[in-house]
């Protein structure tokens, strides 16, 4: 037999032990939080000792290394299952033992705590507890019982409240545990570093050797001889002409589909973007900044000596299942709209003319107008015109040799019958007056809101069959370009991105964009790779097949089939002008404090152009709601941990075993207490005082009774 005072020093041993075990609950929580909030990396593996489980992404062997990885990450989520129910476990182990103390702590003041609450701490767990009528009744006496002050009973239900709220946070804390300790495979953007600055685009001058024509030299620019970029680019053009051809063709079929075509630039390739938001824009990546991505990309892929920039540790990239490269830079998107059309020109002198088009609608009405241009020098503002000829000699081919000027206007002006918005540029057009009339200040007019995107900096290109029986016929197309800026994309790995294909992202919203952009005529030259005024033959594919559709596109419009060969076409020709537009950088000052960054950040016209990678790892974080929610759980699960450890500092309640409290309910003495009782509700209601004796013996006392009725 184990001498009494021993065994209350074990008792006491034991308590402050599970007392302290306790505690040490919020050492895994603590470093879970941390790990979710600092939204750790862990690699390409949830299994990944010391960071290091290379997913080989840029391998052949890919595959079946992510089968490997797969395999390892199937079994350790397995094994964290355990980790996330141990935790869950050990919650319910302090969880009962709060209850416990508050409902000892309750027992020993006033008048008790009802029979009903006694077992608490050992029903609590079950979610049923919550909806059992016992929580909700015991805490009014039973009929027998002396009259209780209502702030008595209040108590008692804030003690029913807390138990029922523990009852929910135990069962919700196994999932939200699971939540926290299993990482998921997330997209996880490194750490943007600012690269440089934008200063301004090139668009209004004429191409230099700036531009990044490899076969280019500064006579040869500076004498607008732009055939030299056809080693380069006239097969990129080609290409794109056989893509839209061959496109259309397939699209004809039941389940075909008309898609766009790419061009290559250094090591990547790209196509075209399309918005439509505020009215359909193409929008064109940039040949500049994808030669500035190339060389990131093939450091990635490990085809270069060198690898990654300091920012950009290897093992950031190989430890990941796939990485997208990202980089900041401008985008050029243009509206366009191509009709047929006659033309007449007034010339005003040997270098100014106005040149109108008629035949022109709006896209939303019914009017017709004829709508002109100032073209030469000497006027206000900018206007620059340039053409080159497209031949062909080919028996096969009618002989339609084809004039093809492209023209930049500042300002357009536009008049009907009836309407010339108050400018008088009809009366100056129809009367021998044009040598008098003031076109400065008629092509200064204000026009209504509907024409005013269409109206400024306007980029025309016209095509003309002299041959054809109207010899002052055209096709004309008509754009607006627009400066933006946008996210280039690259999915670095080689297997499920075989033609390194770049693509755009967060295009700015149409607010945004600002007015339309002044554009040389001489980036289209540049794109046809021919020279001012030159003449460029057959041999090309994109010239025999446009001077094959052109007659049928100016005779039947839209209703010809021609007329969406005509239309793609030109399309890639000017989608390749824009995209060879160059811009220059600033630098970025070497220290800037938070303020200036944020001003940079927010400047339209000189934004701070980042780059960064977006990896697919496995890692943790708190991006869902389901996580943010585990969070908010295991949060007050550490407030109760904390009350639980403090309640026991400052109480010393020890915890009794179920076989005690069973003796102790033993040995009490009837007095009477449940006397004229059947029902469980009224049964549950009699109290009790739980005291211990000299010997540290819990023994029970029940409440005084009397023959007055509080509550039934």
């Amino acid at each position: 037999m184990s001498h009494p005072r021993h065994h209350r020093r074990s008792r006491v041993f034991l308590h402050w032990l599970w007392h302290f075990l306790s505690l040490l609950w919020l050492a895994p929580i603590i470093t879970l939080l941390y790990l979710n909030l600092s939204q750790y990396v862990i690699g390409a593996s949830v299994w990944c000792p010391h960071g290091k489980c290379n997913a080989e992404s840029n391998s052949e062997t890919v595959y079946k290394r992510a089968q490997e990885l797969d395999h390892q990450d199937h079994d350790t989520n397995g094994a964290l299952q355990f980790v996330s129910k141990a935790l869950e476990v050990w919650f319910m182990f302090v969880a009962t033992s709060l209850v416990y103390d508050l409902g000892i702590l309750f027992a020993r003041k006033g008048r008790g705590l009802p029979v009903g609450y006694l077992l608490s701490h050992l029903e609590f767990s079950d979610i049923r507890y919550i909806f059992r009528p016992l929580l909700w009744t015991s805490p009014w006496p039973h009929r027998n019982a002396v009259p209780e002050k209502r702030a008595r009973i209040l108590k008692l239900y804030i003690f029913a409240i807390i138990t029922a709220s523990l009852t929910i946070l135990a069962n919700l804390m196994g999932p939200s545990t699971a939540v926290l300790v299993l990482p998921t495979l997330q997209w996880i953007d490194t750490p943007h570093i600012m690269n440089t600055t934008f200063d301004n685009i090139a668009a209004a001058h004429r191409p230099t050797e700036d531009a990044g024509f490899s076969y280019c030299n500064a006579t040869e620019l500076v004498a607008r001889n732009y055939s030299c970029t056809s080693y380069t680019y006239g097969p990129s053009m080609d290409q794109w002409a056989a893509q839209g051809i061959s496109s259309i063709t397939q699209a004809q079929n039941l389940d075909g589909q008309l898609l766009l075509g790419t061009s290559q630039e250094y090591a990547l390739s790209f196509s075209f973007n399309a918005t439509a938001n505020g009215g359909m824009l193409t929008w064109v990546p940039s040949r500049q900044v994808m030669r500035e991505m190339s060389h990131e990309v093939q450091k990635t892929q490990g085809q270069l000596a060198e690898y990654d920039p300091p920012e950009y540790p290897e093992q950031v990239f190989n430890n990941s299942l796939q990485t997208i490269l990202k980089r900041q830079g401008p985008s050029l998107g243009f509206q366009w709209f191509c009709s047929a059309s006659n033309v007449f020109d007034l010339n005003l002198n040997e270098t100014q003319r106005i040149r109108c088009y008629t035949g022109w609608t709006l896209e939303k009405g019914n009017d017709t107008y004829t709508k002109c241009l100032r073209l030469g020098t000497n006027f206000d503002n900018t206007d620059y015109n340039s053409q080159f000829w497209l031949a062909i000699d080919d028996p096969d081919v009618p002989e339609y040799e084809t004039e093809v000027e492209v023209h930049f206007a500042d300002r357009a002006m536009y008049f009907n019958d009836t309407e010339d918005f108050g400018s008088g540029i009809k009366s100056c057009l129809t009367n021998d007056t044009s040598t008098s009339c003031d076109w400065d200040r008629i092509f200064s007019t204000t026009l209504p809101e509907e024409f005013r995107n269409i109206s400024s900096n306007v980029f025309f290109v016209s095509y003309r069959v002299p041959s054809l029986e109207n010899a002052d016929g055209r096709i004309y197309c008509e754009h607006v370009t627009y400066l933006s800026f946008a996210t280039y994309n690259v999915d670095t790995s080689p297997m499920s991105n075989t033609q390194n294909l770049v693509t755009l992202s967060n295009i700015n919203a149409p607010a945004d964009y600002g007015a339309p952009i002044i554009l040389s005529p001489d980036w289209y030259l540049a794109a046809w790779s021919v020279d001012h005024n030159a003449t460029l033959d057959g041999s090309r594919q994109i010239v025999k097949k446009l001077i094959e559709v052109l007659p049928d596109t100016y005779e039947f419009g839209d209703q010809s089939f021609d007329w969406y060969y005509f239309n793609i076409l030109h399309g890639y020709a000017m989608g390749q002008a824009l995209s060879m537009v160059n811009y220059y950088n600033g630098s970025v000052p070497a220290e800037l404090n938070s303020r200036e960054v944020e001003e940079a950040k927010e400047d339209p016209v000189h934004p701070v152009l980042h780059t960064w990678a977006t990896i697919h790892v496995w890692a943790y974080g708190l991006s869902g709601r389901t996580s943010k929610l585990g969070t908010a759980v295991v949060l007050l699960g550490s407030v109760c941990v904390l009350a639980r450890f403090f309640l026991g500092l400052v109480t010393g309640i020890q915890e009794r075993s179920t076989v005690e409290v069973l003796a102790a309910a033993f040995e009490h003495r009837h007095q009477g207490e449940f006397e004229g009782l059947e029902e469980e509700s009224h049964l549950a209601k009699v109290r009790y005082q739980v005291v211990e004796d000299g010997d540290g013996k819990q023994r029970f006392i029940p409440s005084k009774r009397t023959s007055r009725w509080s509550h039934a």
